[in-house]
């Protein structure tokens, strides 16, 4: 719970006003019955006085409760725009092989449920808190009344609490269960919309999904809600029971006592008075219970800690073409190991790679080149070894500066709206350039800083991917299979002319490609196989190539020179 600690930390003057206000309203409360007892004991005292002290409590306990109440509640929206701003930053900074230990399901979870959960909770606070300040004064006032009641009140109330406890306890252990169960269910979310395709073509897998792997998570949750559910309405009415026999047992225990009817009549209608509050005060429970348990699940994420800001400093390197600009040295990278079987290992990889060079990756499936391709961007540390940009190490404290001279179009990219240059603002007339030669100027517009829709085919939205990556302006570009997606004659147009004119312009490329007829144009191809990286002789040779790029490039002139 230290994100929710901290954040009280900070609105603590504003809670301690709620605290006081709500105060207030209790005692006034607890006056008022005292007036209306006065007025039962001794009607004829009742004259204009008392009228104005009534007028007075009431006005006192409207403004008070109001008051108190209002400011709870917009302290309570205040921790849900919090929280939900505090965990975005934290995800944010958390590292790309954290989030994937996290699972995107978990995180989903917490981002919505469970802040939901704690905003509900919140909203619920200020009735919880201001039935239990008047409890607690109205208790006082039962003591006052008389010591012999309240002793027997507090103890049958007492083991009633002592019974409710052992319910809420239970109720909450359930209610974990359920947020447990809450991953699998978005588990469940996520495959039915990113399986869509899949789904649709198998009506046996969408059977088999919907039944065997949906439903037996949604079952448990409802079952187990319903469990806690129980034990919540047990409590409630035990509540309810308690404080009506209580009743009639105070009327037997004030003969018995010999205290005067007229105070026994004043302690049974402060309790009458306070089956509404109790009941109040047991029914906001399972919201608080549903928040204490969201909060957990949002400290067990392991996520970073939070921190204001964000690093956007970055120092430009200057290197000549052809001079070293990036070198892994004995780069290991173990994946953990699972079910007792041991994890895949990359490595270890020594390369050089030179400004202005164009590199590709060539392997199969699970050789171990997209893993490669989060090392050398720094999504991922290495297990060992030292990764070296213009020579210099880059450590932990050099990350987002190493980190800050890649601009990638990775397999599973995500396709922002929002064009961002090398210092937040971008060159719209370099981009409008490249949206030409991209040649979707007919399918998107540049509308201020945001393209006007991404809602397009898989290859259009790559190359509108490729747009926002160059127009970061930064040294070296990463393409994952950046082609699989494009048309013969665009895939065609990207090897022999785009790509050598990203070069001319001084990128540094790396392209994990499986194009083989296009692997001539590359300054070296290397292959990854079974975790370990080695130079590869492409079929098409370099001389090849480069007759079919004069070829292209006699066709008309580039736009990005």
């Amino acid at each position: 719970m230290n994100v929710f600690k901290s954040l009280v930390y900070r609105f603590r003057g504003l809670l301690l006003l709620t605290l006081i206000a709500s105060a207030l309203s209790a005692a006034a409360s607890i006056a008022l019955i005292n007036e209306i007892n006065n007025l039962i004991t001794a009607p004829e005292a009742f004259v204009n006085t008392r009228i104005g002290m009534a007028a007075a409590l009431l006005v006192a306990l409207f403004v008070c409760g109001f008051g108190s109440q209002a400011l709870l509640t917009a302290f309570g929206h205040r921790i849900v725009y919090e929280l939900r701003m505090v965990m975005v930053k934290r995800v944010l900074d958390t590292g790309v092989e954290q989030q994937e230990q996290i699972g995107a399901p978990a995180l989903y979870a917490s981002l919505t449920k469970d802040i939901m959960s704690i905003g509900e909770a919140f909203n619920r606070l200020p009735f919880v808190l201001y039935n239990g300040i008047l409890v607690a004064g109205s208790f006082i006032y039962l003591a006052w009344l008389s010591w012999q009641l309240f002793l027997l009140s507090a103890v049958v109330i007492g083991l009633g609490a002592g019974l409710a406890q052992v319910l809420m306890m239970r109720m909450r252990a359930l209610m974990k269960i359920v947020r447990d169960t809450d991953d699998r269910i978005y588990a469940g979310y996520e495959g039915a919309i990113d399986g869509r395709y899949e789904l649709a073509l198998n009506a046996w897998r969408k059977r088999r999904f919907y039944e065997r792997d949906f439903e037996p998570a949604v079952e448990m949750a409802r079952a187990t809600e319903v469990s806690a559910d129980r034990y919540w309405t047990l409590s409630l009415n035990l509540t309810i029971t308690i404080i009506l026999g209580l009743t009639f047992g105070i009327f037997i225990a004030g003969a018995a006592f010999g205290i005067p009817s007229a105070n026994v009549i004043a302690y049974v209608l402060v309790l009458m008075f306070l089956r509404t509050p109790l009941n109040d005060l047991v029914g906001g429970l399972p919201a608080l219970l549903t928040g204490s348990v969201a909060l957990s699940k949002i400290d067990s994420l392991s996520l970073e800690p939070y921190q204001p800001g964000f690093n956007v400093r970055s120092e430009k390197i200057e290197t000549a073409t052809g001079d070293e600009l990036l070198a892994l040295e004995n780069v290991v990278y173990e994946y953990p190991h699972e079910g007792g079987e041991y994890g895949f290992r990359l490595g270890p990889v020594n390369l050089r790679l030179r400004t202005g060079e164009m590199l590709f990756i060539v392997g199969g499936n699970g050789s171990g080149k997209s893993t490669l391709a989060k090392i050398l961007t720094g999504l991922y540390h290495p297990s060992s070894g030292l990764l070296r940009l213009n020579g210099v190490a880059v450590t932990d404290n050099r990350l987002a500066w190493y980190r800050s001279h890649f601009s990638t179009v990775f397999s599973s990219f995500h396709l922002f709206e929002r064009l961002v240059g090398p210092r937040g603002e971008f060159d719209p007339a370099l981009a409008q350039a490249f949206l030409e030669r991209l040649r979707m100027e007919r399918k998107v517009a540049i509308d201020g800083d945001c393209l006007s829709t991404t809602r397009l085919s898989q290859g259009q939205r790559k190359r509108l991917a490729l747009l926002t990556a160059y127009v970061e302006q930064r040294p070296i570009l990463l393409l994952d299979e950046w082609a699989a997606d494009q048309d013969p004659v665009f895939r065609s147009f990207f090897y022999f002319e785009l790509l050598p004119e990203l070069k001319r312009c001084g990128k540094t490329i790396i392209a994990i490609s499986h194009d083989d007829r296009y692997f001539g144009i590359a300054d070296r191809v290397l292959k990854c196989e079974s975790g370990v990286l080695r130079e590869y002789k492409p079929t098409v040779s370099v001389q090849e190539a480069g007759a079919q790029l004069e070829a292209a490039a006699g066709r008309g002139e580039s736009v990005l020179q």
